[in-house]
């Protein structure tokens, strides 16, 4: 279901919502084609005519039959309730008449460059809104009155822009748009030409989330620069008068602060981070020589693990996984080669120190079961049931929806070239867009992802043999290089390939800039874990020292 209003739609007027109860809030806009939907800035229920179970559109329309009407006649009035004078209301064209069924109404007029109505806006008494005339078509209300100059304040209604006016004795240039925050963007495109006339353009929309989303939006639409956002004393500007802040309103308007789009920064908004030391990170790495080099684990972070087949990868990602449980932090695994309860047993054994991918006879039923409660029990770990599924899109969806619904702090995704291989296309621009998504999510949802990444067969000598490994040899696509900030091979022996010894090569290092040599593992078959050479041999003299023992 839509949960916003459609700022392409034809806006009719304002009625009531049977969701919330609110008496005006709810807009009604024309599809075309005689259909129309609503939608209510109180409680963002957005209905078509079929969601309001097959009743007919609202009577408040202004489709063929209302557009041929004629225009209503009116005279200026004091309205005192808004704390307007008969001269404020004559400046602008406010007027109070009766419409066609002879009921006492108010009367926005909205004329062209020359003077000449070609649209009213209608208030009934019960707050209800119509258009006589195209809503599309419609000006600005009050856009006659100013040419180019140095201010345009723009507010959501009529009312507020003359109360807005008043405030300045008329000398300044205030306008509205004719439908409020739902059709802002569309009216101020409509009207740029006249808008980009003036030097300065300030928003002085309501204060609720309706009127300051407006308000981000239609300033996004404007030239670099020229947009201000006016933080009002009240709701609106009418509310302002009303409450006897005429001053404070006047001060609002010429300390509105110049918009900057997202992402876009003064240096002085950074002075009380400035001191803060990251270049280590509280969370480490399962091994000594990657935290001493890299700082340890950064999120906002990608970080690439690269090899040839057969050489570990996937018992590395293991380890990670499980450090980074025993370190409490919340996991994501999106595993694609293998299904998850391979992945969970693994990394049970990894816990139970057994090698239960291998020799499932190594524990018992009630062992696995102990050592699967006492890992996950008190610990967050989410995976991704992929049912063969590796559409990028997809994934990256999932991803997402770990970080902000299950509050993941780390992603580790065996492996990205899995997400391309089995689609028609170019592989590198596919690879290309998919490091170019992840990145961003590391970015816009505070998690670190670590991805796994095929390397191609280099020329000669293969990986498994020994070869190098280097960042030219990622498979399909620089842009894992280049988006990574860091990148980390493993690569057998060269002097004994078949030995279950694995060299870290760092081969990006975004944080500290070193890289080369990030230490040396050792394969157990027994245990099936992946530990550092010189743990290892500690490991193995504890086991001869408690044989001699014995």
């Amino acid at each position: 279901m839509q949960t916003r209003p459609d700022n392409e739609a034809n806006f009719i007027g304002h009625t009531s919502c049977d969701a919330c109860g609110s008496s005006d809030g709810n807009g009604v806009y024309d599809d075309g084609g005689g259909k129309t939907h609503t939608y209510c800035f109180s409680c963002s229920t957005y209905q078509s005519d079929s969601e309001r179970d097959g009743e007919k559109p609202t009577t408040i329309s202004n489709q063929a039959g209302e557009k041929s009407q004629s225009l209503l006649k009116g005279e200026a009035k004091a309205l005192a309730a808004r704390g307007l004078t008969e001269a404020d209301c004559a400046k602008f064209g406010y007027w109070v008449g009766l419409n066609h069924k002879g009921e006492q109404v108010q009367i926005a007029n909205y004329r062209n460059e020359k003077g000449s109505v070609i649209a009213q806006k209608v208030r009934g008494r019960d707050k209800s809104f119509q258009f006589i005339g195209d809503s599309k078509k419609a000006p600005l209300f009050g856009a006659h009155l100013w040419s180019k100059g140095k201010k345009l304040c723009l507010t959501e209604g009529e009312l507020d822009a003359i109360s807005l006016s008043s405030c300045f004795q008329h000398k300044y240039g205030v306008c509205s748009v004719p439908t409020g925050a739902a059709g802002a963007v569309r009216a101020v495109k409509q009207n740029f030409e006249y808008i980009n006339g003036f030097d300065e353009v300030v928003i002085c929309f309501d204060m609720d989330e309706a009127g300051q989303n407006a308000a981000q939006a239609v300033a996004e639409v404007l030239p670099a620069g020229k947009a201000k956002i006016a933080s009002l004393p009240s709701k609106d500007a009418n509310e302002a008068i009303l409450q006897g802040k005429r001053s404070e309103l006047v001060q609002a308007i010429w300390q509105a602060k110049e918009f900057r789009p997202d992402g876009i920064k003064s240096a002085k908004d950074y002075r009380s981070t400035i001191t803060v030391d990251e270049a280590a990170s509280a969370i480490t790495w399962p091994y000594s020589v990657l935290n001493d080099t890299l700082k340890g684990l950064h999120k906002q972070t990608l970080t690439t693990i690269c090899a040839g087949s057969g050489t570990g990868k996937t018992t590395f990602c293991k380890e990670m996984i499980h450090h980074l449980l025993m370190n409490e932090q919340k996991v994501g695994v999106i595993a694609l080669e293998e299904s998850n309860k391979r992945t969970l047993l693994g990394l049970v054994g990894i816990h139970l120190s057994k090698n239960l991918l291998i020799d499932r006879d190594q524990a018992t039923d009630e062992e696995v079961l102990g050592g699967f409660d006492d890992l996950f029990n008190d610990k967050t770990c989410y995976l991704f049931d992929h049912f063969g599924s590796t559409d990028v899109d997809l994934i990256c969806q999932r991803i997402q929806y770990m970080a902000r619904a299950l509050d993941i702090d780390w992603v580790i995704l065996d492996h990205i070239s899995i997400l391309v291989s089995a689609q028609e296309g170019d592989e590198r621009r596919m690879l290309d867009a998919a490091c170019t998504r992840l990145r961003q999510l590391c970015s816009s949802e505070d998690i670190g992802i670590i991805m796994v990444s095929h390397l191609r067969r280099p020329d000669g000598r293969g990986h498994e043999d020994g070869a190098n490994v280097s960042l030219s040899q990622l498979r399909g696509s620089h842009a894992i290089a280049q988006l990574s900030d860091a990148c980390i091979g493993l690569q057998v022996d060269p002097d004994d390939p078949d030995s279950d010894i694995r060299h870290i090569k760092i081969l990006k290092n975004r944080h500290t800039g070193q890289t080369g040599h990030g230490g040396t593992l050792v394969y157990s078959r027994e245990t099936g874990r992946l530990t550092e050479m010189e743990l290892s041999f500690l490991e193995e003299n504890d086991e001869d020292e408690s044989a001699d023992e014995s």
